[in-house]
């Protein structure tokens, strides 16, 4: 009997992180299948492990706010409380009025 017959293939749990981020977001399947450029058929495959989802498919799925780290790792990227506050004040003068004037740029509607 191979011992290994109960073991989780990488790619099998890569599908399992996919579901579980796509449920973390709130879309369903389409959605998602919709957001890669794909037809739905495909989609559920990268969710059975019956297909292996490609990095230009995983920089799409980024775009609907997933966390691609945590599909392909299993860990979440997360800055600590006060990261960006921190790394902010390490700017100069003159390098924080350009990013708040980006900020302003950015939130105008």
């Amino acid at each position: 009997m191979d011992n290994n017959a109960s073991e989780v293939s990488p790619n099998g749990e890569i599908s399992a992180r996919l579901k579980t981020e796509r449920n973390r977001i709130g879309l369903n399947q389409n959605s998602f299948a919709d957001a890669m450029g794909i037809a739905l058929t495909s989609y559920v495959r990268y969710e059975q492990g019956k297909r292996s989802i490609t990095a230009d498919k995983l920089l799409e799925l980024e775009k609907t706010g997933a966390d691609v780290c945590f599909i392909l790792t299993g860990k979440r990227v997360t800055h600590p409380e006060g990261h960006i506050e921190k790394r902010f004040a390490e700017l100069d003068q003159h390098a924080q009025q350009i990013v708040q004037e980006l900020i302003t740029l950015l939130l105008k509607d």
